[in-house]
């Protein structure tokens, strides 16, 4: 005569046990890497689509384009949102109202600042 095992399946533990909080660096980590290695992602990389908006945005400074440095900064600043860079979002939108109001003075100084701003600088 055999008892039966009375020890619950190992899968019915699971939602039992607590999990541990992932710290925040690991929380960044994972958000970068499905936003940088997203694998249905259409188009250049982010850093390489980061780069080239900050190009662009430069050059219309240089030639007083404001309506498209503002039309740039928005999406510079949708993009970083979504890379999680907060910091340098809340510079773009700083240089979206820059452009909108045409101040070329105040512009030269956030695009200055959104360059800083940016990763890897």
């Amino acid at each position: 005569m055999s008892c039966p095992d009375t020890r619950p399946a190992p899968h019915a533990l699971v939602p039992l046990m607590p999990l541990p909080e992932p710290s925040p660096q690991a929380l960044l980590r994972a958000r970068l890497l499905a936003a940088l290695g997203g694998g249905a992602r259409r188009g250049p990389p982010p850093s390489v689509e980061l780069r080239t908006r900050m190009m662009r945005l430069e050059a219309h400074l240089a030639a007083c384009a404001f309506g498209r440095l503002r039309a740039d900064a928005r999406g510079l600043r949708r993009l970083a949102l979504r890379l999680g860079l907060s910091e340098m979002a809340r510079v773009a939108a700083s240089v979206e109202e820059c452009a909108a109001r045409g101040d070329a003075a105040a512009l030269g100084a956030t695009v200055a600042r959104l360059g800083a701003a940016a990763p890897g600088r």
